[in-house]
């Protein structure tokens, strides 16, 4: 009696796909990742190819699709934290802890590509959301 794979999760990259087999291997569920080479040695592919697929057996689907949804529930507490409000800094100018984290690499790193220049790294920035004030 052999039983067939199933796709029960598809990713953009290789890290979180690699995140995800390594998640339900320790929880002793024996997983494989499809187009991990390809895409890994060129990312545009990602698309094309429909994304790295992660295959379990049919039996163990429900189980894996569990442990992966309560993993995601669990990034997001994390990120949501990280990512918004910074509740131990305050504003050096007004005091306020009202403080939000600004990300410019994503734009800097474009904007190098685009004009062949050498890539520059900005380190974090942060904007008081009450007074406007902006800091390293």
């Amino acid at each position: 009696m052999s039983e067939h794979l199933v796709v029960i999760a598809q990713f953009r990259d290789l890290p979180s796909a690699g995140l995800a087999q390594s998640t339900l291997e320790a929880a002793g569920i024996r997983c494989f990742l499809d187009d991990q080479y390809t895409i890994g040695i060129n990312w545009l592919y990602s698309n094309a190819l429909g994304g790295i697929k992660l295959r379990v057996m049919e039996s163990d689907a429900g189980k894996a699709r569990e442990i992966l949804q309560n993993q995601i529930d669990n990034t997001q507490d994390v990120d949501v934290h990280q990512g918004e409000a910074l509740p131990d800094s305050v504003c050096p100018k007004c005091g306020s802890t009202e403080i939000k984290r600004m990300n410019y690499k994503r734009r800097f790193s474009a904007l190098s590509l685009l004009l062949g220049l050498p890539l520059l790294v900005f380190g974090k920035r942060y904007r008081c959301t009450r007074c406007g004030y902006r800091w390293k």
